[in-house]
C-alpha cells in the first residue's frame, strides 16, 4: 500500500503552509522511516521489500519515471554516507532514479556585544563565527577584548575583514540567547578596569556585587 497517492486534478493541502494546490499529475509514493544516523541501505530495503519483485512490472512503469527522493541533513560541515552495491543494483534494475537533497550544517554563531564610549553608542550585539570569535578572543576563557589590542595582534587588514563580516550580522537584543564576548572600542584609558586575562570571572571584587562574586568564583 502507498504512503500517499494522488490523482491528477486533486486538491492538495500543504501541511506546513496550509495552502491548497491542484495536482498536475497523479502520484503514488512509499515512504521510509527517518533514520538517525542515516542508513540508506535499510531505508531502500524498507521501501522495496513490500513491492513487486517482477522486473517486467517495473519496466512497464519506466514511462512514469520512478524516483527515490532522499533528504540528507548534516550535523557537521564534512560528513559522508554510503550506499551499498546491492542497493544501487536494486534501484538500477528497477529503473529508479536516485535523487539527493543535501542540507548542510549551519554553524551556531557567537554573540558579541560592542561597548563604545561614543556619545551615541548603542551597545549593539553582533554575531561572529567560531573562527572569527577565536581570533578576537584567543586565550582560554577570554570573553573581553579591547578593539585596539585585537587590531594590533592580527593586523589591520585581517581585523578589518573580520569586523566587516561581523557588522553584517547584527542581532536584536530581544533575540539574543546569551552573550559570549564583549569588544570594547575607545577603551584604552580605562584598560586598568579590565582583568589582566580579560575574563569576566576575574573582575575585581570592588566592581561587582556579592552574588556576582559567588558566581564568578565558582566558574574560574
Amino acid at each position: 500500500m502507498p504512503s500517499t497517492c494522488t490523482r491528477k486534478g486533486d486538491v492538495i493541502l500543504s501541511k506546513t503552509s496550509g495552502r491548497e494546490r491542484i495536482a498536475k499529475t497523479g502520484s503514488w509514493t512509499v515512504s521510509a522511516e527517518r533514520r538517525e544516523p542515516g542508513d540508506l541501505d535499510a531505508q531502500i530495503a524498507e521501501i522495496l521489500s513490500p513491492l513487486s519483485k517482477d522486473m517486467s512490472v517495473w519496466r512497464s512503469l519506466g514511462k512514469y519515471r520512478p524516483n527515490l527522493f532522499v533528504g540528507l541533513f548534516l550535523r557537521e560541515s564534512n560528513e559522508g554516507i554510503e550506499i551499498s552495491a546491492h542497493s544501487l543494483s536494486s534501484l538500477g534494475e528497477r529503473g529508479i532514479l536516485l535523487g539527493l537533497d543535501i542540507y548542510g550544517h549551519v554553524p551556531e554563531l557567537n554573540n558579541i556585544q560592542i561597548i563604545d564610549r561614543a556619545d551615541n553608542a548603542t551597545f549593539s550585539v553582533f554575531q561572529a563565527t567560531d573562527d572569527e570569535f577565536n581570533r578576537m578572543f584567543p586565550s582560554i576563557g577570554q570573553d573581553m577584548e579591547i578593539a585596539e589590542d585585537f587590531i594590533q595582534r592580527v593586523g589591520e587588514i585581517p581585523a578589518s575583514q573580520i569586523l566587516n563580516a561581523i557588522w553584517n550580522r547584527p542581532i536584536l537584543k530581544r533575540d539574543v540567547n546569551g552573550i559570549r564576548g564583549t569588544l570594547y572600542f575607545n577603551y584604552e584609558s580605562r584598560r586598568q578596569h579590565l582583568p589582566a586575562y580579560k575574563r569576566e570571572v576575574d573582575l575585581t571584587e570592588s566592581a561587582i556585587n556579592f552574588a556576582q562574586r559567588k558566581l564568578f568564583a565558582s566558574n574560574r
